[in-house]
């Protein structure tokens, strides 16, 4: 059972392997790995599991990155753009089967229908090219045309183009979270919430976390607080850059939308959830100086009206939408869009999973594969290296 923070220091263990500093999608997924692996992991939350950045994800579980396909294969070859794609796929399917083995496939809302991405008139270019790409690499891809658009909903306007995901989908992020600490603690983790860690201090040891007025010794720190991981680490603080996006939630309505859906680069993002809300995320093009370096979550009105204006125009005949509840969220990204997953550099037992640069869902679960075998010396997943955080050491950066 999760300990509620009155119950921190009684139950608080001597030492432990492993702390697990943030109880999103990314720590618990590291949380799960590391106690599979027989490892004695402790994970502390400052807030409750799954309620942080994670929260404020729409719930896109679809390759690829944020940065399209084609770009990433021009710019870092095709090798490695097919094994960012392959680690997102074995991460989707991995989560999948862990949520239907636990029974917590229906709480965490699991949609395989397929990811779409959808072009606009002035995008269309772009996400063919995408497609193209994915398409030659031998990538389970669909083209749709704007008449195939029209064919399952016939109220979309202005969408020139766009392709299917085989195998893609959409979760509710904050539920797939608690069902993957629910997992962690089967198999043995010990998940604390309303405990805010406000330092940590080696030792001759290991590692002291002072939380809530006490100290939990361990012999390794897993850093996965998303933004809030950059106080902890001067490496951190320069390559995590904080990026606020806007979101907002309809009232219920006919189920129009299966599977989750992007424009390009994913600028905006939607779903529909298990009770007909559309959840709908992102900003709009002219926003970046009002949202870039934001690192704290609030809810721009401007941006809000802009968004919305954005769907209703995009589905005319849907709405107009009744909107329950507005949120912002503010992601960690990183220069190259691929998240920090590895060792700290130059701190040794140190482990970070963040920086996945508002993309993370279809990676978090196979990254925290990653963290757990380098933390107990296996060998790691195919296209961990991709993602290591020593990519960035001075001198290094492309």
């Amino acid at each position: 059972m999760i300990v509620p923070a009155w119950d921190f220091s009684d139950e608080l263990p001597g030492f432990v392997d492993v702390v697990v500093v943030g109880g999103g999608i990314a720590g618990t997924s590291a949380a799960y790995h590391a106690a599979q692996s027989g490892l004695e992991v402790v994970l502390v939350e400052r807030g409750s599991v799954g309620s942080g950045t994670t929260s404020a994800a729409v719930g896109v579980l679809s390759p690829p990155i944020r940065q399209p396909f084609h770009e990433t294969a021009r710019f870092s070859g095709i090798e490695q753009a097919k094994k960012l794609w392959e680690f997102a796929q074995r991460s989707i399917e991995g989560l999948a089967e862990m949520l239907e083995s636990t029974e917590a496939a229906d709480t965490a809302e699991l949609d395989l229908a397929g990811g779409y991405v959808l072009a606009e008139s002035h995008s269309l270019h772009e996400v063919r090219d995408a497609f193209r790409a994915l398409e030659q690499a031998g990538l389970p891809v669909d083209w749709l045309t704007a008449e195939d658009i029209r064919s399952w909903c016939s109220s979309a306007h202005g969408f020139a183009g766009g392709y299917r995901i085989r195998g893609g989908g959409a979760i509710a992020p904050g539920q797939t979270a608690v069902a993957i600490a629910k997992a962690a603690e089967a198999e043995g983790a010990r998940i604390f919430e309303n405990v805010d860690v406000s330092g940590v201090h080696r030792t001759d040891e290991g590692f002291v976390c002072s939380a809530n007025g006490s100290e939990l010794r361990c012999g390794s720190v897993v850093h996965a607080t998303h933004t809030d991981t950059r106080r902890f680490s001067p490496f951190l603080e320069q390559e995590i850059v904080p990026i606020r996006g806007q979101g907002f939630k309809t009232e219920p309505m006919e189920r129009v939308f299966e599977g989750s859906f992007a424009t390009h680069w994913k600028l905006n993002v939607w779903r529909q959830d298990a009770v007909g809300r559309l959840l709908v995320g992102g900003w709009r093009h002219d926003a970046w100086t009002r949202a870039y370096g934001k690192d704290s979550p609030e809810v721009d009105p401007g941006l809000q009206t802009d968004l919305l204006r954005w769907f209703e125009a995009a589905f005319p005949e849907l709405g107009p939408f009744k909107v329950r509840e507005r949120w912002s969220g503010v992601f960690g990204w990183t220069a190259d869009f691929l998240p920090l997953v590895g060792s700290v550099p130059g701190a040794d037992g140190e482990f970070v999973i963040s920086g996945f640069s508002g993309g993370g869902l279809p990676f978090a679960f196979e990254s925290g594969r990653v963290i757990a075998n380098l933390i107990t010396g296996e060998e790691a997943p195919e296209g961990a290296s991709i993602f290591a955080p020593e990519r960035f050491e001075r001198g290094s950066k492309p």
